[in-house]
């Protein structure tokens, strides 16, 4: 069953309404965000840590990021 009634809903045009379109939900966060602030700052810890390693320094001491916990606050 439909959730958009077939003439309150539409403009003039017959097409859907702009408040029905788009993305379910407003506050997701965009994929180039993602990119620049979750995931290039780890993998660059990441591969600066393995060149540490690689150099003589002790793996079990090193703290390694863990790659599930990504803040979720994002600013316009």
């Amino acid at each position: 069953m439909s959730t958009t009634n077939r003439r309150r809903d539409r403009d003039e045009h017959g097409r859907l309404k702009r408040k029905y379109r788009g993305p379910n939900s407003i506050m997701t966060t965009p994929g180039y965000w993602v990119t620049l602030h979750m995931n290039r700052p780890r993998r660059h810890l990441n591969r600066h840590l393995c060149h540490l390693v690689t150099q003589g320094l002790d793996p079990a001491g090193v703290v390694w990021p863990l790659g599930n916990h990504k803040p979720h606050i994002y600013f316009w």
